[in-house]
């Protein structure tokens, strides 16, 4: 807590501003307001989880002068991301990873501007998007499986190799087979540049892109126009993928709008689903028997085709799945800001008044969830998905609300077909059980220092 000359000196400049929100909870601001809890080293997420702890669903909070509110508490955070959604803007990330995208990127897309035609318009809102979903699993099983047969047991660290893993079976789904290495590092390039302004602690216009990564933004992108180019020329009518897919049903859609959906695709989904598949193995390691029942369900299903009818009724698979994106969601905190003044939990904010949603808090609300920091996948069995599905008050690793990332049933999928792949053909041994690091990439959490070995069943 800061002491009595840095709390007043704070009052002396902002007693007003504090004043005026004074029925709110929060930690004593000092001359840094309460930024100094987020500079202890601790992440972020475990910070808004501590506040959730100590002050409830809403805390007060201050970075310098400036109030924001950390919500914990289900109730708000609907309002917030459903019922008054359109009276919130997503926070500055839009901006920050602006120019790693383009302007036809759904997710940093303003509700009060054209998000709502751009969401109608995404591929994975059209009618036919459940049978292209269902069309995936083969495909992507198949490069799940080429990834896992690559490797010979040696040691590996697990987050590069499940992101390129995962990599692989996205562009499968996308364009009907694995990348070259080139375009897969030119996309990281561009998300190393995405992140540099993320995490960086002055004003973006002093934040240098890496170098190359204009080039890299040209090629990258370049490379799913010539690929959308050459799909007009000579149409596949047999295709599965998205890109062909799209073409047949959409034939009027514009090549540069599907050129750029098909790379925001590896930028919506790609770390948050390798980084929860480096989670689940790292919890399946420490309760053998959950991995066990796992390894069990995988063999049964590999006896026949893997088909989606087939998945949907792996339900220890599906449950794997479900408890490894509650107790280590790859996204842990969403931002909004008001885009005018607003009156929120009691008090009115001003326009632009920062607001974290953690979701941190509430997967492992001991209110809510029996041995909630227990990995217990038989919680979802029995009705536990209908009783906590995606994207209700206390379980959304994809968010809430009309704005819930838009690929999350094919992030599910893929999950579930990941997961079914590797474990009827390998154990993925993990060498340490200890809580791993969690860094931070591209707004997803980040493991660090997990390694392991694909040993073959």
């Amino acid at each position: 807590m800061p002491n009595l000359l840095s709390r007043s000196v704070f009052n002396l400049f902002f007693g007003a501003r504090r004043k005026a929100l004074a029925s709110l909870p929060g930690p004593q601001p000092g001359i840094l307001g309460t930024a100094g809890d987020f500079l202890e080293g601790l992440p972020a997420w475990d910070v808004c989880a501590r506040y959730g702890r100590e002050y409830g669903g809403v805390t007060l909070i201050w970075m310098l002068g400036n109030p924001a509110l950390v919500l914990n508490d289900p109730d708000l955070i609907e309002q917030v991301l459903v019922s008054r959604r359109m009276e919130f803007e997503k926070g500055s990330v839009s901006e920050e990873i602006k120019p790693s995208t383009t302007h036809h990127a759904l997710f940093i897309a303003k509700q009060s501007e054209d998000w709502a035609a751009k969401r109608r318009a995404d591929p994975f809102e059209q009618p036919w998007f459940g049978d292209w979903l269902a069309a995936q699993v083969g495909p992507m099983q198949a490069a799940v499986a080429r990834s896992v047969e690559s490797l010979d047991g040696a040691p590996i660290e697990l987050t590069p190799v499940l992101r390129r893993m995962t990599f692989d079976a996205f562009a499968v789904a996308s364009v009907g087979e694995t990348l070259p290495d080139s375009v897969f590092e030119d996309w990281m390039l561009l998300a190393k540049g995405a992140d540099n302004r993320i995490q960086a602690k002055l004003p973006l216009r002093f934040v240098s892109p890496p170098k190359g990564f204009e080039a890299a933004r040209e090629r990258f992108y370049g490379h799913f126009a010539e690929r959308v180019r050459k799909a007009r020329q000579a149409p596949n009518p047999d295709a599965a993928d998205l890109l062909s897919r799209t073409l047949r049903e959409v034939p009027g859609i514009n090549d540069e709008v599907l050129a750029h959906v098909l790379g925001h695709v590896f930028f919506g989904g790609v770390f948050s689903s390798s980084t929860t598949l480096v989670g689940a193995y790292h919890q399946l390691q420490k309760h053998p028997e959950a991995e066990q029942r796992l390894a069990a369900e995988a063999a049964e299903l590999a006896r026949e085709k893997l088909t989606f009818e087939r998945l949907r009724n792996a339900h220890w698979i599906e449950a794997v799945a479900y408890e490894s994106l509650r107790i280590l969601p790859a996204v842990r905190i969403f931002t909004r800001t008001p885009t005018n003044d607003v009156k929120l939990a009691g008090v009115t904010l001003p326009a632009g008044t920062t607001l974290m949603i953690s979701n941190q808090h509430l997967h492992r609300d001991p209110s809510h969830w029996t041995n909630p920091d227990t990995f217990d996948p038989s919680r979802w069995l029995d009705g536990g998905v209908a009783r906590d599905p995606l994207g209700s008050g206390h379980f959304f690793p994809f968010g809430r609300g009309p704005r819930e990332c838009v690929g999350a049933a094919f992030s599910m999928v893929f999950l579930q077909t990941a997961l079914a792949t590797i474990a009827a053909r390998t154990k993925v041994h993990v060498d340490s059980t200890e809580p791993f690091e969690e860094g931070f990439f591209f707004g997803v959490v980040l493991p660090k220092g997990v390694t392991g070995r694909f040993v073959s069943r």
